[in-house]
């Protein structure tokens, strides 16, 4: 009997980070609308974000409620880099030239389900 990786067909795991709860409840359902089974963990601070972290832990995107510069000043910031996250900024639109180049996205208030969609699509992290 071949051996089978149990992990291979997990459903990818989200994480939202968001202080607003009507905000953080439209990108979570859009996570969900976009079809196939996922995960999705909220959380409203990185206090809390940072209890739910595990470094190495696979996770497809964090959306994160955090200016550029914040997010790399953070202690948690290696251990997110270390799970392999698309990054989606949900404030800082003035950081409009760094984040793209970071690899990330910045998802613009007011935003739209589609718009959260392609906000993940062209956030790709850089290997």
């Amino acid at each position: 009997m071949p051996y089978d990786d149990p992990t291979r067909h997990k459903p990818p795991t989200y994480i939202v980070m968001e202080s607003n709860l009507l905000i953080a409840e439209d990108i979570c359902g859009a996570l969900h609308a976009a079809g196939g089974p996922c995960k999705v963990v909220r959380v409203a601070s990185l206090a809390e974000l940072e209890t739910i972290m595990t470094p190495g832990d696979p996770v497809a995107a964090v959306f994160l409620e955090m200016r550029f510069d914040d997010v790399l000043a953070a202690p948690l910031y290696p251990a997110l880099m270390l799970t392999g996250a698309k990054i989606v900024l949900t404030i800082g639109e003035d950081d409009d030239i760094a984040v793209p180049r970071q690899g990330w996205a910045i998802l613009a208030r007011p935003f739209t389900e589609e718009m959260i969609h392609s906000a993940l699509r062209s956030a790709v992290r850089e290997t």
